[in-house]
């Protein structure tokens, strides 16, 4: 009988997207077991969980175990909204206006928990070079956050960082779709290494160039919550400042965020802290 020479465990940050799905699917070839990880806020409730794609993962690779965990992350996210909410307004002004950061730091310090409970030292997501005006897909906050994870003698990287990025839809195609729900006018032909390309050669997805159709819309959790920082982002700074200078803001932002938060964090591994809210396992399934 021949050996299973793959890797133990890991964790994947999962909201079902392409692009969490395809790093889902490289690492089921190289780990016997995957812990998808789904995260939900107030603003992200009423989002589908993305248990469709789980299945499709799951009946791709028959001999991984995945297991599909749901974590609220609200009251975290309340808390680093709103701790030293007068201090953080005086040293960073607008910039307390950063949701997304905050839900993207809230998903981290629960992975962590979540690997030191379960002994798996290992994490990965599915980031690519979009919506870099974000901070959770800012070099300067993924730094931070690679530290903080190596704290806790675990590793933190993206498998499909440096992958190219499709061309983005026209409006019309995210209109106008197909009774199936695929984008308007696919380039089949394209040879680009993106994750829905992947995916579609690993039979995991029905066509290659689903990203951001109403059939990507409903297979994935919602995880966006950005309006009015968008708003201060490019009606605002971006408006009278440069990119650098906004990089450099929102790291410093988040440096202390992590400061303030990381406290948190061990007295959740004491067992002391109730903002880290219950893990729900979904489903799971043991490999064949």
């Amino acid at each position: 009988m021949a050996t299973d020479s793959r890797l133990e465990s890991c964790v994947v940050l999962y909201s079902g997207g392409t692009d969490s799905t395809c790093a889902a699917a490289i690492e089921a070839e190289r780990y016997r077991a995957v812990h998808l990880l789904t995260f939900e806020e107030l603003a992200t409730r009423n989002s589908p969980l993305p248990t469709a794609n789980v299945e499709r993962l799951r009946a791709r690779f028959s001999t991984t175990s995945f297991y599909h965990v749901h974590i609220s992350t609200d009251r975290l996210v309340r808390r680093l909204s709103y701790e030293n909410y007068l201090q953080n307004i005086v040293k960073h002004g607008f910039f307390v206006l950063s949701t997304p950061g905050y839900s993207s730091l809230s998903w981290h310090l629960r992975t962590i928990q979540y690997c030191v409970q379960n002994n798996i030292r290992s994490v990965y997501d599915g980031m690519t070079r979009e919506l870099t005006h974000l901070p959770g897909h800012m070099p300067a906050f993924r730094d931070e956050v690679t530290a903080l994870y190596r704290r806790y003698g675990l590793t933190f990287s993206s498998p499909v960082l440096d992958w190219d990025v499709p061309h983005n839809q026209q409006l019309i195609d995210r209109l106008v779709v197909d009774r199936h729900g695929f984008a308007l006018a696919p380039n089949e032909e394209s040879t680009r290494q993106t994750t829905g390309r992947y995916l579609y050669e690993r039979n995991v997805l029905p066509r290659p160039d689903v990203k951001g159709s109403l059939f990507d819309q409903q297979m994935q959790h919602d995880c966006y919550p950005f309006v009015v920082f968008n708003m201060f982002v490019f009606c605002n700074f971006l408006f009278r400042h440069n990119e650098k200078q906004y990089a450099q803001r929102i790291a410093a932002l988040f440096r202390d965020k992590i400061a303030e938060a990381s406290p948190w964090l061990d007295q959740a591994l004491r067992g002391e802290c109730s903002d880290f809210e219950a893990a729900t396992v979904l489903s799971k399934t043991e490999s064949t």
